[in-house]
């Protein structure tokens, strides 16, 4: 059972359904989670969609291979062994042209030698993963070996990914966020390289005098 509750949209005030209705544009639909974060903590979820788009979708933000954001996200979830955010992140891949061989072999170690992948990906997988156990200290080899492939810009954006992630495998873990249905969340795919950078900006203008509920 989840462990905290949450509205619905028909619940909200105007300015909690202005971030419910971001959600449903540049994700495809409301998640649980993001609906617990606009019940318990509205001022900060505005914020969080915005971080959580720019660096996951196409076009608001980021500039490397949402291929590669993408796989650093499923890797980085299935790692943590989160089942709620291994699910979401696996329908959204394959919105994002991911097939269901290569999402199957991201739960072991054989995408290092499958050739389903190319060097790029298989070195962002690597990467993501040793974040998500944080060892990419230490592995300056790795390191040297991200250096050589990508830009500062797509290692820190492939970073970004796999960090944003494993916050969100560690709040849903802890909420024990309800997982939706898988149609419920094939919804995803509505919202894939269909939006501008404009868009978020006037998203993130719309709060200049906001009015959310007192919460406790």
């Amino acid at each position: 059972m989840q462990r905290v509750s949450n509205l619905e949209k028909e619940d909200y005030t105007t300015s909690e359904k202005e971030i419910f209705d971001a959600a449903e544009q540049f994700l495809g639909r409301t998640s649980n989670l993001m609906k617990i974060l606009i019940t318990h903590t509205p001022e900060i979820a505005r914020w969080w969609l915005g971080f959580l788009v720019s660096i996951r979708q196409d076009g608001l933000g980021s500039n490397s291979d949402v291929k590669l954001r993408g796989l650093a996200c499923v890797k980085t979830s299935m790692t943590n062994e989160c089942n709620y955010c291994t699910s979401h992140t696996r329908i959204y891949a394959k919105g994002i042209g991911l097939s269901d061989e290569q999402i199957i072999s991201l739960s072991t170690d054989d995408y290092k030698t499958s050739s389903l992948f190319t060097n790029r990906e298989k070195l962002a997988l690597e990467w993501a993963e040793a974040v998500t156990l944080n060892q990419s200290r230490d592995n300056q080899e790795l390191a040297d070996r991200m250096k050589s492939e990508f830009s500062d810009r797509e290692i820190i954006e492939i970073t970004l990914a796999s960090g944003l992630f494993n916050l969100g495998n560690r709040l849903n873990d802890s909420f024990v966020s309800e997982l939706e249905s898988e149609t419920y969340n094939k919804k995803q795919w509505n919202a894939v390289g269909k939006l501008s950078i404009d868009a978020l900006e006037d998203f993130a203008s719309k709060f200049p005098n906001q009015k959310f509920r007192d919460v406790e």
